[in-house]
């Protein structure tokens, strides 16, 4: 069976995800490392933050190995505290990327400059990449995942500082979070030809530098909640 690779942006977020049930090695940034994950065989990667990092690290890892599957985990912001409110746990389905295209202003046409990121099997990639959910993870052993609430992700290279940019996004993508690795990850993903689902929760409300719009370490422990029981 080929191995599973299971990607996070930071080491803070992988021994979050997994500590309390794999014994992790000393991580290193975009170095992979072989671990158990229950019955699986596994690849641990640590890409950095952004997409760049993420890009990089991966699409090497992937080129280098043959993954069944990718599992990106990790913390967002979002849009919607009302539907998603901090702490909350959620499956990605959609990975967006706002800034490709023409810009005009705040607005960006992802068809504006006439040429797409990549012509795939399954159509042309502008903005946007469909990710595994619902159903599908049952097939992928993921079933416990398929539970969760399904949201669309914007990768961003910027964090949102503004209660007024969040509005624009949110409107112009409706958009339920915002990361800084999902797209790039679900997009060599693509290329690579590998099913990849992403999983993500929610550590703070999108344009809000307020403290009470913050909670790193509850959504840090839901990584640890939901994965604990991932790999039977």
């Amino acid at each position: 069976m080929k191995p599973v690779l299971f990607v996070t942006a930071t080491a803070k977020e992988m021994k979050a995800a997994l500590g309390g049930t794999v014994k992790l090695p000393v991580l290193e940034q975009g170095k992979e490392i072989p671990v158990r994950l229950g019955s699986r065989s596994g690849l641990l990667l640590v890409t950095g933050i952004g997409v760049i990092n993420t890009a990089l690290s991966l699409g090497r890892v992937l080129a280098e190995h043959d993954p069944g599957l990718v599992i990106m985990v990790g913390i967002a912001g979002t849009f919607v505290p009302e539907k998603f409110p901090l702490g909350t746990s959620c499956m990605v389905r959609t990975e967006i990327w706002p800034e490709y295209g023409l810009k005009k202003g705040h607005d960006v046409d992802p068809k504006g400059i006439g040429f797409c990121l990549a012509q795939t099997a399954g159509g042309p990639v502008w903005d946007r990449v469909e990710l595994l959910s619902g159903k599908s993870l049952d097939k992928s052993g993921l079933d416990r995942l398929a539970k969760l609430p399904e949201a669309v992700s914007l990768t961003v290279s910027g964090v949102t500082a503004t209660l007024e940019g969040a509005a624009r996004f949110r409107i112009a993508y409706a958009a339920d979070l915002e990361n800084m690795e999902g797209f790039a990850a679900a997009y060599a993903c693509t290329l690579a030809g590998v099913d990849m689902c992403e999983l993500r929760t929610v550590s703070n409300i999108v344009g809000s530098r307020d403290s009470c719009d913050w909670d790193l370490n509850g959504a840090l422990t839901g990584l640890g909640r939901i994965c604990s029981g991932l790999f039977g």
